[in-house]
């Protein structure tokens, strides 16, 4: 949640002067890890601590502190092969002893180096009715350059959620042609997104080309744009998902997907931009505020496996249609792993009982098995997918 601060020009100037104070804490220390290649924070703030209060003695102990542990978590990143280092106004992660936010009554008190000052911000009337009773869990301060305005970015957790007690399962195959499909038959295609992206790689390309100074005025106002419209469309959808009536939404882990090449190089550039991660990113806080989970199995041969009489044959799918060698069942190749994918998450949540005695109630049952989900004849094909970001049924 990012909520817009009303900062007087004396507020403004304090806290660029506490940026770049933290600037140098976090750049002190990632010297000395890179120097002695030594990423742990305990280690790190016995040796420069000090080193940093002497220098910059305005800086309070706790943002001190925080510029160290973020220092640290950089050169862990880098395996401390680079020397990480920070802008002079980069953002600031806050703690809890540094900032005290009330969301009900809209003010911030927040630590600088000419000490507390007490600044308002814009809370919105929907963040106030959904958000006011939350908890924070940690802060961020940024800057944005072009209007000089200070931005604080709030992670708020819900402490009560209370577990749905539905056992229904859903299962969500993602991929380039459609951005997701459902084991309930939706899609959600990737033709307009496809689209925009590629009318902004267009401009991008011919006015970098030009190179003129309005062109490069251009640039600058085009920036990201493309960024936050495939945020937006991400959002909607990981929305529209976790708002159905499913428990459970099962993914395929694709974790370490970009780290091989694979097949042509256009096709290892789609899946470089590729935005799967950003969008179980989203449905996993979404689903987590409702009370709902996110379950991750293994991805293999779950576009060759026939959802009905389980046969696995690579040739089985051809481009996007899946036709079984074994019993005949023909529907589109991603509805049928969307399919395989739900029944694996079944199995997953059936062993969730063992070593958890503590498990809450809802992951503590066995689901009973839903024949109609994987039963019956598609005849939709790739034709019945539909070419807006929100889909319908298939069939």
């Amino acid at each position: 949640m990012m909520l817009k601060l009303r900062a007087t020009e004396e507020q403004k100037e304090a806290l660029l002067r506490t940026m770049e104070a933290y600037s140098i804490a976090f750049n002190i220390t990632s010297e000395w890890g890179f120097r002695n290649k030594q990423s742990n924070k305990f280690a790190a703030q016995e040796e420069v601590y000090y080193t940093i209060r002497e220098r910059i003695p305005d800086l309070g102990a706790s943002l001190v502190q925080t510029a160290i542990h973020c220092s640290c978590e950089a050169l862990r990143g880098c395996r401390c092969r680079t020397k990480p280092l920070r802008r002079q106004h980069a953002a600031m992660r806050y703690s809890k002893k540094s900032i005290r936010i009330i969301l009900a009554k809209g003010f911030a008190s927040i630590s600088t180096i000419n000490g507390r000052i007490k600044v308002d911000y814009d809370f919105p009337d929907y963040f106030k009715n959904k958000y006011s009773s939350w908890s924070i869990y940690s802060c961020v301060i940024s800057l944005r350059k072009a209007s000089r305005d200070f931005y604080l970015g709030v992670v708020i957790r819900k402490s009560d959620v209370q577990a749905t007690p539905d056992d229904r399962v859903l299962g969500i195959d993602r991929g380039l042609k459609n951005l997701v499909v459902t084991s309930d038959n939706e899609f959600f295609n990737a033709k307009r997104l496809n689209a925009i992206r590629g009318r902004y790689a267009y401009n991008r390309a011919s006015l970098q080309a030009k190179g003129t100074r309005s062109a490069k005025r251009k640039l600058r106002k085009l920036a990201g744009k493309e960024r936050r419209f495939i945020a937006c469309t991400n959002h909607a959808l990981s929305k529209r998902i976790t708002e159905s009536n499913n428990s459970f939404f099962v993914l395929e882990d694709l974790k370490g997907i970009r780290v091989k090449r694979v097949g042509s190089m256009k096709l290892s550039n789609a899946i470089n931009v590729w935005p799967f991660h950003q969008f179980e990113k989203f449905l996993k806080y979404k689903a987590n505020g409702l009370g709902k989970h996110v379950l991750f199995i293994d991805p293999r041969n779950t576009s060759i496996t026939c959802s009905k009489c389980s046969n696995v044959h690579r040739l089985n799918r051809v481009r996007s249609i899946f036709k079984c060698r074994s019993c005949g069942l023909e529907l589109n190749a991603d509805l049928n792993a969307s399919r395989n994918i739900a029944e694996m998450g079944r199995s997953l949540i059936g062993r969730l009982t063992v070593n958890q005695p503590n498990a809450p109630p809802v992951e503590g049952r066995t689901l009973e098995w839903d024949s109609g989900v994987a039963e019956g004849r598609c005849k939709c094909s790739s034709r019945g997918t539909v070419d807006t970001i929100v889909g319908k049924n298939c069939c």
